[in-house]
């Protein structure tokens, strides 16, 4: 009986040694899985963060681009620009001048007033073609000739967007971006927006001395 037990015994230990090489092999094969797994996902998310990173900064790249060429990618001075006004609203007198970049490509958008109403002109920078044009009737209290006269801008001997682009990049060190013709005190006066990386100013320039009057902070 114990000789039978014996053989018996053997081949149901080795048995129970195979199903367990089994069973370790099988948790084996499945932490190896799970490394893989977790490897394949970590290399994933880097090269996800990777190219989210790249995309940014090609963004940020591209826009600092685009506004670095305005300047450099307008056909039409800012005089040019006046006098396509001055040809829609004769009668009129002009109390801003603003040269920006838009979806439509740089554009001038010229405001003017008279004892009534306002008018505004968007002129493409590139062609001279009117893109729009409107007007409205002012304020009350504004219908006088009083305010016609504060807020008109002197256009006599104004200095040329690129002079002003570069009196205000010599002051504030950056790139321009964007321009205002406007009146302060009598003053008619350059507004340029100069970026520099992440920082921003604004130059006021006299329009016809070419004169720094301030560099502040945006």
């Amino acid at each position: 009986m114990i000789k039978n037990f014996v053989p018996f015994y053997c081949s149901q230990r080795n048995e129970f040694s195979i199903l367990n090489l089994q069973s370790n092999q099988k948790s084996e094969d499945t932490m190896m899985k799970k490394r893989f797994l977790t490897i394949t996902v970590a290399i994933f998310m880097f090269v996800l963060l990777v190219g989210c990173s790249t995309n940014g900064a090609d963004s940020a790249s591209n826009k600092t681009k685009s506004e670095k060429v305005l300047k450099n990618t307008i056909k039409v001075s800012a005089n040019d620009a006046i006098n396509i006004y001055q040809k829609k609203y004769p009668k009129t007198d002009i109390t801003s001048l603003e040269l920006e970049k838009s979806f439509r490509g740089p554009v001038y958008k010229v405001e003017g007033i008279d004892e009534l109403r306002e008018y505004q002109v968007t002129i493409n920078a590139k062609n001279k073609k009117i893109i729009q044009n409107s007007e409205e009737e002012l304020d009350e209290e504004d219908q006088n000739e009083t305010t016609r006269k504060n807020e008109s801008l002197d256009l006599n001997k104004l200095i040329s967007v690129k002079k002003a682009a570069t009196i205000a990049e010599n002051a504030a060190k950056g790139d321009s971006t964007e321009f205002n013709l406007e009146k302060d005190l009598g003053t008619t006066y350059w507004e340029v927006k100069v970026k520099n990386g992440s920082h921003e100013k604004e130059v006021k320039i006299n329009a016809q001395s070419g004169k720094v009057l301030k560099v502040e902070n945006d």
